[in-house]
């Protein structure tokens, strides 16, 4: 990442917006993957400029998926200046990093808002691994689905802990100025425990107050840190 010559045009937010990056990535391995991404998103310039902008957390995961589902890399990143944000990825050498690494992908500001939930505990001593869950459509309204997922959380939070949940945190898709409103919401889990996660999710009792949150069958997936050194911050 070359001539990058950013500063930080406004004040950060108190409450940070979420950056998800879902794609295939160009190569087949992901060793290659790694090594491309490190040299397009992980030099010392390109990191000091992401920062610079308002980036305060960078984190890579790959598919937790059955052999053969193809190449998936997530990105999640955190933001606490949206005008920093789109600065950083309209420059062409960010643009270009990205074709790097990806074949296709799809990424999406999410904005947070008061009424919806965040469960954030530590993790355990020891337990280092983490492992994601997402699931993210489109809700009915947003005032609607804030009371819904504050009333599973309350419901599920201390079952969920003893399965191995560290965060939980909703956020609503932010619509760019001057296109149609989209009532999408994601939400975002986090796990040290990799069972746990997965007999979370396979619980019927689980997914079933979704039903009245989502207007169309949502998206989900889980996530796990990919092997290997990825700069990450």
């Amino acid at each position: 990442m070359t001539n990058l010559a950013f500063k930080l045009a406004v004040d950060p937010v108190a409450n940070p917006f979420l950056l998800t990056v879902f794609g295939e990535t160009a190569a087949n391995d992901s060793d290659t993957t790694r090594k491309t991404h490190n040299m397009a998103a992980g030099s010392d310039e390109g990191v000091a400029a992401a920062r610079s902008l308002g980036d305060l957390s960078h984190a890579v995961y790959n598919r937790v998926q059955p052999a053969g589902d193809g190449n998936n890399l997530l990105f999640i990143d955190y933001w606490n200046s949206i005008e920093g944000l789109m600065q950083f990825f309209s420059n062409p050498d960010v643009q270009k990093g990205g074709d790097l690494v990806f074949k296709r992908r799809d990424p999406i500001v999410w904005r947070p808002s008061p009424g919806l939930p965040n469960f954030n505990l530590p993790a355990p001593y020891g337990r280092n691994e983490r492992f994601v869950g997402l699931v993210h459509g489109p809700v009915k309204s947003y005032t609607a689905a804030e009371a819904l997922v504050t009333e599973l959380l309350r419901k599920a939070a201390n079952r969920h802990r003893a399965n191995g949940l560290i965060t939980r945190e909703w956020y609503f898709r932010l619509n760019p100025p001057g296109t149609p409103e989209a009532l999408e919401a994601i939400g975002v889990d986090v796990w040290f425990d990799k069972a746990g996660m997965e007999a979370t999710y396979a619980d019927p009792t689980e997914l079933a107050g979704f039903g009245d949150l989502f207007t169309a069958r949502p998206s989900t997936s889980t996530w796990q840190k990919p092997a290997g050194q990825w700069v990450e911050w």
